[in-house]
């Protein structure tokens, strides 16, 4: 073998000798370095899409719980409110609360409960099945028998004017989301079904309403979502590289959301329905949930995992991940991404390379020399370059002043990681931004929670929490707690005489009274019940808070609102008063009681007057 390498080379002459060598060395040495630069670079490719798959994933999946979870937080909160007496179906009592919770939670379509005794139904949601932009009340009871009536919605998320009737009665206890909470006796979802009014994708989360005392089922509350315009809009707006896509389906099969433009239900009318992603419009959903079936031996079966297929020719890279919730829901989120997206720069760099080597068998040993230096250095910094902004190196791209593929490389490549990076940052202001609304929203609904409605004083759950902290506190600092019950004489007669509206606002006028004489002390001013209010006075005396009360009485005469059934012919109030330095020996209730006894005493002993309690007298 040597000796026949030998006649060979003894055959050429001193440059083809110089040449031969070289030029296969060149071509050796080109070959293996574009290969390994494409395969590098297709290694990188994978780690980015990889990478994109997992944050798009995240994304969704963070949009989907905020979505989900809204719902059946209303629910629990509108639960709560039943039972303490603030919302009440019937009557049409607190129903701002729930048109607050629909503008403080407008991607929630339509926020209703149903009662189990009288069939009585109230809601409140956004005009034109949720594509308006005007909330509306909506009511059915036996006071417009049982048809469903709809109001428009002031300022204050109270009644206005009536703006529609319903043609037929409307039971809600007949309504599948009524009846499906009921059955299971737990919040649910309901399955996705089409809005009876627009045809709209909607999903229901109810939760079924039980009384304290006896457990009986009292009510119904539920919360509609319209996914198509929460969450189709949001895919659509996320960026999945140049002509991914993104879509949520069931396990069925049947369509929930995608980043496309094509619809997901088909048909007219009555006959609408929902679109099996098996047989979308469009071609790469209908391919990969074709891919995901046989794959996974069907669609129910599905895992949360990472796939690569084929479609149309093109390799196509899929992130699967299965959603569920404790309630039901059970979604399974598919992210697309075609290589293609990533490879274009790398199959044309591999193009350049091949060029390359051919011209290098044909030039001179020094050019060729000076091809091979000239490529496979800057083509090995970038093969780094790109492993490192796979590895979230974003610092690391170098760019090459050269006007040929190689520096379109650099710079494509250094544009890469500068958009991947906003990419990330954006994304992470997103969730930092969506977390702080929440939060925000989560402290207002707690603050209304703690407020009563009427009086805007506080409520008597709020009252129980602060009475028992202050207790605590002052048993350590020594400091005496003043309890003073504040009752207005005669006000059921004063209902009779004067009409509840006028009641009411004759109790937020005492309630104001209240909160302005107690203004320079520490403690909390509260409606406990009816017509009764509550002053928790923190370091209070009781000579302080006798001054008090005869502050408060005077402020009240002077505004002499008319009664004409109370003895002195305008409302007053009669009052209890008792005071006690926290100890081991005596309990907050026992303190509570006294003032409670104290007030009875001043009624007993004609009303609008005060008494101390007996024992509770601290100077």
């Amino acid at each position: 073998m040597n000796l026949k390498l030998a006649k060979i080379f003894n055959r050429l002459s001193l440059k083809g000798t110089l040449i031969v060598p070289f030029v296969l060395q060149i071509f050796v040495t080109v070959g293996v370095v574009g290969y390994l630069s494409f395969k590098n670079g297709q290694m990188a490719v994978n780690d980015l899409a990889d990478q994109l798959r997992k944050s798009i994933a995240l994304h969704i999946v963070n949009q989907l719980q905020n979505t989900i979870d809204r719902p059946h937080v209303i629910n629990s909160i509108n639960a709560k409110a039943i039972r303490q007496g603030d919302l009440d179906i019937v009557t049409g009592k607190g129903v701002h609360s729930l048109w607050q919770q629909a503008r403080l939670f407008p991607s929630t379509n339509f926020i209703y409960c149903g009662t189990e005794e009288e069939g009585a139904f109230l809601g409140v949601g956004y005009s034109e099945g949720g594509q308006g932009d005007r909330l509306e009340i909506h009511v059915a009871n036996p006071t417009t028998d049982r048809y469903h009536y709809t109001y428009k919605a002031d300022s204050t998320g109270n009644r206005s004017h009536l703006i529609g009737k319903g043609n037929q009665q409307y039971d809600p206890r007949k309504r599948p989301w009524y009846t499906l909470a009921k059955s299971e006796d737990k919040p649910i979802w309901s399955e996705i079904y089409l809005g009876f009014k627009y045809a709209l994708p909607t999903i229901t989360a109810s939760t079924p309403v039980y009384d304290d005392v006896s457990g009986k089922l009292r009510a119904i509350c539920a919360t509609d979502i319209v996914l198509s315009l929460e969450l189709n809009q949001f895919l659509r707006n996320l960026d999945i590289g140049e002509s991914g896509l993104a879509f949520i389906m069931e396990p069925s099969g049947l369509l929930v959301a995608t980043s496309t433009a094509e619809p997901i239900t088909v048909g007219t009318e009555e006959n609408i329905q929902l679109i099996d992603a098996r047989d979308s419009l469009n071609p790469l959903i209908r391919e990969a949930s074709q891919f995901l079936d046989v794959h996974f031996k069907g669609l129910d079966k599905i895992r949360s995992s990472q796939l690569i297929f084929s479609a149309g020719g093109h390799r196509q890279y899929l992130e699967v991940v299965r959603v569920n919730d404790p309630y039901g829901l059970d979604w399974v989120v598919v992210i697309l991404v075609p290589e293609a997206d990533f490879m274009e720069k790398i199959n044309q760099n591999k193009r350049i390379t091949l060029m390359l080597c051919a011209i290098a068998l044909v030039v001179s040993i020094l050019i060729g020399l000076l091809v091979a230096h000239w490529l496979t250095q800057p083509i090995q910094k970038l093969s780094y370059v790109a492993k490192s902004i796979a590895r979230g190196h974003w610092d690391e791209p170098v760019i090459f002043d050269r006007q040929d593929a190689i520096g379109d490389l650099s710079r494509s490549l250094s544009d890469m990681a500068k958009q991947l990076r906003f990419s990330f940052e954006t994304l992470e202001h997103r969730i930092a931004d969506r977390t702080k609304e929440l939060a925000q929203a989560n402290q207002e609904l707690q603050r209304l929670a703690s407020i009563d409605g009427l009086t805007q004083t506080a409520n008597r759950r709020y009252f129980n929490e602060f009475i028992e902290g202050e207790w605590e506190y002052l048993s350590l600092v020594k400091k005496p707690l003043t309890v003073i019950f504040c009752d207005v004489d005669y006000f059921k007669k004063y209902n009779d005489t004067y009409g509840h509206q006028q009641g009411d606002r004759c109790l937020k006028e005492v309630a104001r009274v209240l909160e302005q004489g107690h203004k320079p002390f520490d403690g909390l001013v509260a409606r406990y019940g009816g017509e009764e209010f509550v002053i928790v006075g923190s370091k209070m005396t009781t000579s302080t808070a006798i001054a008090l009360v005869q502050t408060i009485k005077k402020t009240l005469w002077d505004l002499k609102i008319p009664h004409r059934k109370s003895e002195k012919q305008y409302v007053t109030l009669s009052v209890g008063i008792a005071t006690a330095i926290p100890t081991q020996n005596l309990d907050l209730h026992t303190l509570v009681a006294a003032a409670d006894r104290a007030l009875y005493a001043a009624k007993s002993a004609g009303r609008d007057r005060y008494r101390v309690a007996e024992g509770f007298f601290i100077d």
